[in-house]
């Protein structure tokens, strides 16, 4: 019998959240702007609102997720490449009448933004900043028109669709598929959630079937469907009934803990953690990371791997995209887990380095 709890993978739901609309303006930070369906649906929103302002041409960071890619091909946009380099510093080219896509990694800002986002206001291109890691961080923006934001809530919580943008726009009914979609993403984290109760019995194989094949049934659908915008009432209400307050501390508490637990057994790519951050993960960069990522799968510690460099990049132009996608793994550190599963993990990685 397998021993010790599912660490990692999917959100579960227990139960369906609701009735916090306050809160979008803590999400938001007061900036208005439109929700979509999902993270590459909101980045399409802005790509067309660029479209019909003269915009052809985007610019993207080297180490990405391929998703990224999808929005921008299916609106028929050319799109090159930039540098980031091993601290996960930008360094854009200033390419006339493009659209600039700056990442901030893992829940800390670039440290290039502050000088990208002085270079756009007074500059000829336009910045569009992907908050998606740092949903929870002080990601706020000056009132620059040139700085566009876009983000999904779905990497901190249970949030079967969503995504916003800052750009106000309309938004139709969501589609039927859509409709049955977010139900479908609903249906799965309630299983899952059962599922993990039965964490310390045998598993109940039928019932992981059926959770993961359904999620990824979800993912298949945004992705090729990366410029529908819809979104249902009920993943609003989702997104809006969860308490991101606790979350927020609950990440930042664990991220501490393991950090401490550690103590520089790993080589954590982000060392400090400033206070107005709230962590994605716990990431750290090893050559042999396939190695202790599937060890910590053996002891059911799931890490994910951010990110396999899309085909569209080249290794060999951007060799430190390529190391940081070969080397970095990202332990959980989210508001599921409390200081016994950090030391569990910090005693795993300790005994398998």
């Amino acid at each position: 019998m397998l021993k010790g709890k599912i660490i990692g993978g999917d959100f579960e739901l227990e139960s369906i959240p609701s009735g916090l609309s306050e809160q979008d303006v803590f999400q938001t930070y007061g900036v208005s702007g439109t929700w979509t369906t999902s993270g590459r649906a909101a980045l399409a929103v802005i790509l067309q609102h660029l479209i019909n302002h003269g915009v052809d041409h985007v610019h993207l960071p080297a180490y990405l997720c391929g998703s990224i890619l999808l929005p921008i091909k299916e609106l028929g946009l050319t799109y090159s490449f930039y540098r980031v380099d091993h601290e996960l510093a930008a360094h854009p080219e200033s390419i006339e009448g493009s659209a600039v896509i700056l990442i901030h990694y893992f829940g800390w800002l670039n440290k290039s933004t502050a000088r990208i986002r002085e270079e756009a206001v007074h500059g000829s291109f336009h910045l569009i900043e992907d908050t998606t890691h740092a949903f929870l961080s002080d990601w706020q923006i000056s009132s620059a028109k040139s700085n566009l934001v876009f983000m999904t809530p779905r990497k901190f919580g249970p949030v079967p669709l969503g995504g916003w943008c800052s750009v106000d726009t309309a938004v139709g009914v969501p589609s039927q598929e859509t409709e049955a979609m977010v139900w479908r993403s609903i249906a799965s984290r309630l299983v899952r959630g059962l599922f993990l109760d039965k964490r310390f019995v045998s598993s109940d194989v039928d019932m992981e079937t059926f959770y993961l094949q359904a999620l990824r049934a979800v993912e298949s659908f945004l992705d090729h469907h990366p410029t529908d915008i819809g979104l249902p009432q009920i993943a609003f209400d989702i997104i809006v009934g969860l308490n991101w307050d606790d979350i927020a501390k609950r990440r930042r508490a664990n991220w501490r803990c393991l950090h401490d637990l550690l103590d520089g057994q790993v080589n954590a790519i982000l060392k400090t953690l400033p206070e107005d951050v709230v962590p994605l993960g716990y990431v750290i960069n090893l050559q042999g990371r396939d190695r202790l990522r599937a060890r910590l799968a053996s002891h059911r510690i799931f890490c994910p791997v951010h990110w396999t460099l899309p085909n569209e990049v080249d290794p060999q132009m951007f060799p430190e995209a390529a190391l940081l996608s070969n080397t970095c793994m990202t332990i959980p550190i989210d508001q599921r887990y409390d200081t016994d599963d950090m030391v569990r993990i910090a005693e795993v990685i300790k005994s398998e380095l």
